[in-house]
């Protein structure tokens, strides 16, 4: 089942999405469509976060995580990170 959408959109957004639907021979509709279809099916792929991670975030104080950059932890950001 279809519905109508109105949408206000900018002048030259629409006549650079009418060439973009000509090029790929396809209505603009099935181009709104598609996009809002993809775009509502990945809110629902967002992983659920387990409480109790959620519960020990934010447990170790900034202080505590190191500066890669010092000379004593160099070895591992050269070993892990590959920068």
């Amino acid at each position: 089942m279809t519905t109508k959408l109105t949408l206000s959109v900018e002048k030259r957004v629409v006549q650079k999405a009418k060439q973009y639907a000509r090029t790929h021979k396809k209505s603009l509709s099935q181009i709104v469509t598609s996009y809002l279809d993809y775009i509502s099916s990945k809110e629902s792929e967002v992983p659920e976060i387990d409480p109790e991670v959620l519960a020990a975030s934010g447990q170790i104080p900034l202080e505590r995580i190191p500066n890669l950059k010092e000379p004593k932890y160099r070895h591992l950001r050269d070993k892990y990170l590959h920068e």
